[in-house]
């Protein structure tokens, strides 16, 4: 690589080699997806990334999301009023009351409960009963029960966005903006991302109209960047760090599910922990700002470790 400087600025001349780059800055769209579960496990395994497979998806999910989009519709209209089919959840399980509502001008004239709709967790099958006979309403419970039958083992883009998020946090992901929207991957991480492009051109190919795309750019080895990065790296280390000890502040002592908020908040201790390292040595900076940021977490750590020790020593004596 050659510097030259013009006007004042730095100009870089590449040369092809990987000391020149630093990382990629990377962005994304994940545009609305459905892909069946098998599709997506042989894409994973075909791409190396077997050990960012997810779980199956869950029916019970797959049945509120389907329902969440008949939340509300308008299923007839008169000179005089307006009726709305409706489903709403009742307190407890997955059941959903099927509603007629009439209105007009924005004014509930009429409410009626017509019937119910329900995911069986045991049969793991969608039932309903109803008491009207109204063509409408048994033509969207049918949609239903359609959707849910070819929805249940698919995928949607939003578990596809949340396993992008965990490779990007694996690969020791720095927000380049505030909102997230653009990530700096180190260099050695970054074979991660090119796997996941993959996934994102199997997507493509069995729908071409789909929008879901990933993009990256190398970020050059300058002074420039190099600034730019280890504020960007102090930025995410901070978020990172607040957000866990903000978490441990808020941990309710009778909360059951304690012990794994704790484990996660200490995964995210030791992941800032293992970034400042990495960036560290890579920039050749002291992280100056995060320094008493990650003593803090440490000592947190230590206090997490000293809590899950006790939690064990007490079980087995329950056991024993």
């Amino acid at each position: 690589m050659q510097r030259v400087r013009i006007g004042g600025s730095e100009a870089v001349f590449l040369e092809n080699d990987e000391k020149d780059v630093l990382g990629y800055a990377v962005w994304y769209t994940i545009s609305r997806t459905l892909v069946h579960k098998d599709d997506l496990h042989a894409w994973f395994d075909k791409h190396g990334l077997s050990r960012f497979k997810p779980a199956d998806p869950k029916h019970g999910d797959a049945f509120k999301r389907v329902c969440s989009e008949y939340k509300e519709k308008k299923i007839d209209e008169s000179t005089d009023s307006e009726t709305f089919l409706l489903l709403r959840p009742l307190e407890t399980g997955l059941t959903r009351k099927i509603v007629l509502e009439k209105r007009k001008e924005g004014k509930k004239l009429s409410y009626n409960v017509v019937g119910e709709i329900a995911y069986d967790e045991k049969s793991r099958n969608v039932n309903y009963s109803l008491r009207t006979a109204d063509p409408a309403v048994r033509d969207i419970v049918k949609e239903i029960l359609d959707r849910f039958e070819r929805e249940k083992d698919c995928y949607t883009d939003e578990h596809i966005r949340k396993i992008l998020h965990r490779i990007l946090d694996s690969c020791n992901r720095v927000k380049l903006k505030p909102s997230g929207e653009i990530y700096f991957i180190p260099l050695d991480d970054f074979y991660w991302i090119e796997r996941f492009s993959k996934i994102v051109e199997e997507i493509k190919r069995i729908d071409p109209s789909n929008r879901t795309e990933i993009w990256y750019a190398p970020i050059v080895n300058t002074e420039r960047h190099r600034r730019m990065l280890e504020i960007k790296v102090e930025d995410t280390l901070e978020e990172i760090l607040n957000s866990a000890i903000e978490r441990l502040l808020k941990i309710d002592s009778e909360d059951p599910s304690k012990v794994r908020q704790i484990d996660e908040i200490a995964k995210q201790i030791e992941q800032a922990t293992r970034m400042a390292e990495k960036y560290t040595k890579m920039l050749k900076v002291s992280l100056n700002r995060t320094t008493s940021l990650l003593e803090k977490a440490e000592r947190l750590l230590n206090k997490i470790r000293q809590i899950q020790f006790s939690q064990i020593e007490i079980k087995a004596k329950s056991i024993a």
